[in-house]
């Protein structure tokens, strides 16, 4: 069978990408481009996780198995909504319910223990909800090796 992959077709194989992304992010996680990375990564692996388990989910739309996810997993959508406006600018069909994304400048770097007004990446909701991105894809992170172990 060819690949378009250079033969990293699994989900599995895809997972360990994103953990890659992951451990980028992490290492710099003032990096937009590393968060944007992870994002597209972290969301894709749900398009890779429909493919593969066909057979077995149960699900013949990619939509109602996205659906089945989310309870799981908030912070998907989040990924979704950054992953889908770096493809497109403009996002059609949100799923966050975000506003506006911005690098926060703390008074102390990153390093420090959030209790302290530390840089980070942040995400604003409509209702004012602040989120830090780093919390975000732990999440998912959290979520994916969850499935992967099962």
């Amino acid at each position: 069978m060819n690949s378009l992959n250079f033969g990293k077709d699994s989900a599995k194989d895809k997972y360990e990408e994103f953990l890659e992304d992951y451990n980028d992010y992490i290492n710099d996680n003032l990096s937009i481009i590393k968060a944007k990375r992870l994002a597209n990564s972290a969301w894709h692996l749900v398009d890779w996780t429909f493919q593969e388990g066909l057979s077995t989910h149960n699900f013949t739309d990619i939509g109602n198995y996205r659906e089945s996810l989310y309870p799981n997993c908030l912070s998907l959508k989040v990924m979704h909504d950054l992953a889908n406006t770096t493809k497109h600018k403009l996002l059609t069909r949100p799923k966050a319910d975000l506003k506006n994304t911005k690098e926060h400048q703390g008074e102390y770097s990153n390093e420090y223990s959030s209790e302290y007004n530390i840089s980070y990446l942040q995400l604003e909701k409509n209702d004012g909800t602040i989120l830090n991105f780093v919390n975000e894809a732990k999440n998912v992170k959290d979520f994916w090796q969850n499935y992967f172990e099962k």
